[in-house]
C-alpha cells in the first residue's frame, strides 16, 4: 500500500470515529441519567407471585401445612399458610423499592409447619446443609425485567420454577409501569421505542403470532419475525405451541409433556380415577430430571367422563380418541401438544390381565396414546398403597413407549421372560430397574438411569418428549 492511500485510510478512519463518538458518549450520559431514576412514570413496585408450590417425596396421605417467607432488598415477610402436596396458591406479595438501583435482592423461604414449629425445606438448587443451601436467592434487574441467580432464563428446570432437595415452586417477578403491559421503562424508551404510557400488552409488532410480552420475557425478538415452528428444547412443542401452554408453565428451554387423561363410566355409579398419590409421584419422577410433566385431568380440557365400556379395545380408542379427544376437529391443535390417556376397566376381552397397553389411533400413524386397565390391577392388588403404586408404575410403562422406549432400544423392556423368578429374564434383567421392565412394572415408578450394573439400561437418557410427533410402525401395538 502507497503512503498516499495510507494516509487517505488513516483520515477515513478518524472520520469515522469522529462520527460514532458523540453518538456514544450521548447514550452513555442518558443511560447514566436513566440509572438515576429507572422508571421516572411511577414509584416501582416489585411483585413476587407465587404460582404453585410441590413436594416432592411424600408418603401416600402426606398433607403437609406450608408457609413462605420472601426477603425483598432485606425485608422480609411471612405469606400464607397452605396445606397440601401440591397446592396451588396464586399468591402476590407487593414491594415498594429503590427505583434509583438497578438490581433487587430477593431470597424465599419455605417452612413445614408441625406443632406450631417452622422447619425450613431445601427450594434451591445450590447444595448446603444450613439456610444458606436451602433459600432460593435471585436478582431481578428493574431495567430489564429480568432475574439471574438460583433462577434463571434457560436454565436446566425452567424459568420462574426452582427445585430443591424437598420442594419445587412456580413463580414470576414482574414490577408496575405506567401502561401495565409487563415492559420496563427502560425497555419502552430505548430499546422497543415504544410508548412507555401506552399499553404494548398482546400486541404481535413482528406479526410471527407470539405478543411482544412473551416474547420480551422468553429473550426474543419482538421486532424480528421468528421461526415458531422451532422447537428450541425438543420436546416437540414449537415455540407457539409453547406459547399456547403459556398458563401451564411452558417454557421453550426445557422439556414438557402434556398428558391428557379421561375417564371412563363405572356400570352403575360412578367413574375411574386417576389417585392423587399415582399422579403426583410420576410428575416427582420426571421432576427429578428437570423434565416437567402436566397431566390434565380436570384442569383444562381433560378429566372427562365417557361412556362405559367393559373393554376398551384399540378401536374403541380410535372412534373415542376422534369425538372425545379432538372433539371432531375443534379440539385439533392439542394433538400436536398432548398425549391421550383413557382409564378404562378392562382392555382386552381374550386377555384380561393385560393392565394396559398403548397405540397409535389414527391413520397418520403418531404414536400418542394409551390405556390403562383399572379393574384388572384392582383384582391383582387388594391394597390401597399397592393398588395405586401399580397405576402410577403402569401409567408411567404406557406413557414410556410413547416417549420411544421399546424392545428395540434395550431386550429387558417389555421381555415376557422377566414375569417370573423361574423364567431366564427375572435374573438376567434384575438390575435393570425400571417400570419398563415387566419385572418391576407393578411396583416401581421410575426408568433406569442405568447405574445398577450389567444388564443395566438408562432410560432416561433414551426417552424423546418429541416422539409422540413422529410416524411409528409396528407390526401391533404395544402391550403389558
Amino acid at each position: 500500500m502507497s503512503k498516499k492511500y495510507l494516509i487517505v485510510l488513516i483520515f477515513i478512519i478518524l472520520f469515522i470515529i469522529f462520527l460514532i463518538y458523540p453518538k456514544e458518549k450521548e447514550e452513555k450520559v442518558v443511560a447514566k441519567k436513566q440509572i438515576e431514576d429507572f422508571d421516572p412514570l411511577v414509584d416501582i413496585e416489585v411483585i413476587f407471585k407465587i404460582d404453585r408450590i410441590r413436594k416432592l417425596d411424600f408418603e401416600r396421605g402426606e398433607a403437609p401445612l406450608i408457609m413462605l417467607r420472601i426477603t425483598i432488598d432485606g425485608k422480609s415477610y411471612d405469606v400464607g399458610e397452605w396445606k397440601g402436596i401440591d397446592v396451588y396458591p396464586r399468591w402476590r406479595h407487593i414491594q415498594d423499592v429503590d427505583d434509583k438501583k438497578e438490581n433487587v435482592s430477593i431470597e424465599v423461604q419455605l417452612f413445614e409447619i408441625k406443632d406450631n414449629e417452622k422447619i425450613m425445606q431445601d427450594i434451591s438448587p445450590r447444595k448446603g446443609e444450613f439456610s444458606e443451601g436451602k433459600t432460593l436467592k435471585i436478582f431481578y434487574s428493574l431495567r430489564n425485567g429480568r432475574w439471574y441467580g438460583d433462577d434463571f432464563l434457560g436454565d436446566e428446570d425452567g424459568y420462574g420454577h426452582a427445585k430443591g432437595e424437598d420442594y419445587e415452586i412456580w413463580f414470576d417477578i414482574y414490577q408496575t409501569d405506567a401502561d401495565g403491559d409487563r415492559l420496563t421503562y427502560y425497555e419502552e424508551v430505548y430499546i422497543y421505542k415504544t410508548n412507555p404510557n401506552v399499553s404494548d400488552y398482546g400486541k404481535d409488532y413482528d406479526n410471527d403470532g407470539l405478543p411482544i410480552e412473551w416474547e420480551d420475557k422468553f429473550g426474543f425478538d419482538p421486532f424480528l419475525p421468528d421461526n415458531i415452528s422451532i422447537d428450541e428444547d425438543k420436546d416437540g412443542l414449537n415455540l407457539y405451541e409453547e406459547y399456547l401452554m403459556r398458563e401451564w408453565h411452558a417454557d421453550s428451554f426445557r422439556q414438557d409433556i402434556f398428558v391428557e387423561v379421561d375417564f371412563m363410566e363405572n356400570r352403575f355409579f360412578g367413574s375411574t380415577t386417576f389417585p392423587l398419590y399415582s399422579k403426583e409421584k410420576v410428575i416427582s419422577a420426571f421432576s427429578k430430571h428437570n423434565i416437567m410433566l402436566h397431566i390434565d385431568d380436570g384442569l383444562g380440557y381433560g378429566g372427562e367422563i365417557l361412556p362405559y365400556e367393559k373393554y376398551f379395545t384399540p378401536e374403541k380408542l380410535a372412534s373415542y380418541y376422534k369425538k372425545y379427544f379432538l372433539h371432531e376437529g375443534k379440539y385439533e391443535w392439542r394433538e400436536g401438544i398432548f398425549r391421550y390417556c383413557v382409564f378404562a376397566h378392562y382392555t382386552f376381552p381374550s386377555k384380561k390381565s393385560i393392565a394396559g397397553y398403548s397405540y397409535w389411533p389414527t391413520e397418520r400413524d403418531k404414536f400418542n396414546c394409551f390405556v390403562i386397565g383399572t379393574r384388572v390391577i384392582k383384582n391383582y392388588r387388594f391394597k390401597p398403597i399397592a393398588r395405586e403404586t401399580a397405576i402410577a408404575s403402569l401409567f408411567m410403562h404406557e406413557l414410556g413407549h410413547t416417549l420411544g422406549l421399546f424392545w428395540q432400544d434395550f431386550h429387558g423392556i417389555d421381555n415376557a421372560t422377566c414375569n417370573y423368578p423361574w423364567l431366564e429374564g427375572w435374573k438376567k434383567y434384575e438390575n435393570y430397574k425400571s417400570c419398563m421392565n415387566y419385572r418391576y412394572a407393578w411396583s416401581l415408578i421410575d426408568y433406569s438411569d442405568g447405574s445398577h450394573g450389567e444388564n443395566d439400561f438408562n432410560d432416561w437418557a433414551h426417552i424423546d418428549p418429541a416422539f409422540f410427533e413422529k410416524k411409528f410402525f409396528a407390526e401391533e401395538p404395544i402391550i403389558l
